[in-house]
């Protein structure tokens, strides 16, 4: 009589390959994830919500009787060129490619920049506050509209030109606030307005260079 040969034993089903295994987790994270957005959706999305901000800040400063709607008739020139770098420096700082296009929004921010003290005289009033009020309250209302731009930009790959960009159209808010909020010189809205916008603008470039993106489309 025999018996099965015991050292015998069953041969194991192959092991699904690795690559096919990565692939098929990777499918099914992606079928996992909600369709992105276009960059176009995101840039009018995000221009928006930069725009609502500054209304907001005219809005609240007008009622707590800081802002002054009635400078807007003699400083319409300014406030509207910082109102089109916003728009603007949102869509060239999110669209890709378009080297060339953001150095003309680098022309545009200088021209902003010179209409801004160029329609300033010496000062029409005495002021009692502290010019550094200017400076503090420029910075705080800064803060929100560069928390959206620099959101919007971890979908991309880091540039200087997308950075500055975004800085400066967050830089802008304040610059509009002050537009309709100080009575002061020239010389107080180039270092307290002009000023704080630039550092506004840096510090975008190097939170924004500090952070990895998300992504590394260009």
């Amino acid at each position: 009589m025999t018996t099965p040969d015991s050292s015998k034993t069953m041969t194991p089903a192959p092991e699904v390959p690795v690559l096919a295994r990565v692939r098929a987790a990777a499918l099914a994270e992606l079928r996992a994830q909600s369709r992105g957005l276009s960059w176009r959706r995101q840039t009018a999305g995000v221009v928006l919500l930069v725009l609502a901000t500054t209304a907001l800040v005219i809005e609240i400063g007008a009622l707590v009787s800081i802002i002054d709607p009635e400078r807007l008739a003699g400083r319409a020139l300014s406030v509207g060129l910082l109102v089109i770098l916003q728009i603007v420096g949102v869509f060239l700082a999110i669209a890709p490619g378009r080297r060339l296009a953001r150095f003309g929004a680098v022309v545009l921010a200088a021209a902003a920049a010179a209409a801004v003290v160029g329609w300033r005289g010496g000062g029409a009033v005495a002021p009692a506050t502290s010019p550094f009020a200017c400076s503090l309250s420029h910075l705080g209302v800064d803060l929100v509209p560069l928390a959206i731009v620099l959101y919007a930009l971890r979908r991309f790959a880091w540039t200087l030109g997308r950075a500055a960009l975004a800085g400066a159209a967050a830089g802008a808010t304040g610059a509009i606030a002050g537009e309709l909020a100080c009575a002061r010189g020239w010389g107080h809205v180039l270092v307290h307005h002009l000023g704080t916008a630039l550092l506004i603008t840096i510090l975008g470039v190097l939170i924004s260079r500090a952070r990895t993106p998300d992504s590394f489309a260009p």
